[in-house]
């Protein structure tokens, strides 16, 4: 015969797995919260990422078309390009090139800056890139 020996304050720890439970629950719940802003802000960080790297290559292509306008255009000078084109993602882009010459001891020197914005400025995405650079043809 088997004889069961209760302890005499068992029954004082009767709610002690409701406490832990809903310990356990709450723990989880904050971690849980966590990782979801945790992704959030991971995921904003390589959308903003990707458009800065957009803004950055329309921005060589604006010094290269400048390049071009310098050497082959009658009137080098201030030149505006709008790039609105679903198919390559580039919706919303302005690319501005600024030439100026400069003749040193008869040397013709073209100094060119480009200046490329993805997105408008109230957009949480807008990034903007300037570049310069000075070439002799």
């Amino acid at each position: 015969m088997h004889t069961f020996i209760i302890h005499p304050n068992i029954k004082n720890q009767s709610g002690v797995s409701i406490v832990t439970a809903i310990f356990l629950v709450v723990i989880l719940a904050l971690m849980g919260v966590s990782m979801v802003s945790l992704i959030s802000t991971s995921q904003q960080s390589i959308s903003q990422e990707f458009t800065s790297a957009k803004a950055y290559m329309a921005a060589r292509s604006c010094l290269q078309w400048g390049m071009y306008q310098a050497v082959y255009s009658a009137t080098p000078g201030s030149n505006t390009t709008n790039f609105n084109d679903a198919n390559s993602g580039l919706t919303n882009a302005r690319c501005i090139t600024d030439t100026n010459t400069i003749i040193n001891d008869g040397l013709i020197f073209y100094n060119i800056t480009a200046t490329a914005s993805i997105g408008a400025i109230q957009d949480p995405e807008y990034s903007r890139r300037q570049l310069q650079i000075q070439f002799q043809p």
